[in-house]
């Protein structure tokens, strides 16, 4: 069970994914918005809950709801058993690999990215990156609700799976030997990213195929996690036809 609240954020699910909310709250007086999310209610038959504020405060562990929350099922996300029955049989295809990001707000802004460069799957390791919450959902302006996300306990062996069945895998790495501008992606590609702090693991990084980097000037020692993903999937989106 999951906690969202804020205006967009119970809007986003009301539209999207209507069935996961078990409970939905209101604690506010007669505006737009409130209408808005009533009317959204009425029509998938979920009843609002008129609440002081307060409840909301403790639902949610803040004050910064502006009067909405609902509490959610679980999303029930793929497992690297999905990736081959997923990710086989296209022609063409981008998957976005994510490793130990633990920062809820730089991966839901990665997982925002990647729904906008039309990704077909985003992996992430269980073990060391931000679970999927509040701040993952609000920052991603609910993504994750129209994303295949893989949540995996070996990331190596899941890129090694994707090897087997036709991928080229591609590290992204201050170091990397390669710039993402000059590099030709394959019709089937996949980008790893490492932690906002020490990157790509050592392991992680020896399964990748290949190394590359975004060419950065040399007055800036890096680039925000969230920002990189983005440059890098608009690149790679650029070369896709998909």
């Amino acid at each position: 069970m999951m906690v969202i609240s804020g205006f967009h954020a119970v809007e986003s699910i009301l539209i999207q994914r209507p069935e996961l909310i078990v409970r939905l709250f209101i604690s506010r007086s007669e505006d737009k918005r409130v209408v808005r999310v009533k009317d959204l209610a009425k029509k998938s038959k979920i009843n609002s809950e008129l609440v002081d504020s307060k409840k909301i405060d403790q639902l949610a562990g803040h004050s910064k709801h502006q009067g909405f929350a609902a509490e959610i099922s679980n999303l029930g996300f793929l497992s690297e058993k999905d990736v081959i029955p997923r990710l086989k049989n296209l022609t063409t295809s981008k998957v976005l690999i994510l490793d130990s990001i633990q920062d809820p707000r730089n991966l839901g802004a990665c997982l925002r990215s990647a729904l906008a460069f039309e990704f077909d799957a985003v992996i992430i390791n269980k073990d060391g990156s931000s679970p999927i919450n509040e701040y993952v959902f609000k920052t991603s302006v609910g993504a994750i609700l129209n994303l295949n996300i893989f949540y995996v306990t070996n990331l190596s062996r899941s890129i090694n799976t994707l090897k087997d069945i036709g991928f080229w895998v591609l590290g992204l790495d201050g170091n990397g030997e390669g710039s993402i501008f000059s590099e030709k992606f394959s019709s089937k590609t996949a980008v790893v990213l490492g932690s906002e702090g020490s990157g790509i693991r050592k392991l992680v990084k020896e399964n990748c195929d290949h190394l590359i980097k975004i060419p950065i000037s040399n007055k800036v020692e890096s680039l925000n996690i969230s920002v990189a993903a983005g440059i890098i999937m608009y690149e790679l989106k650029k070369q896709h036809i998909n």
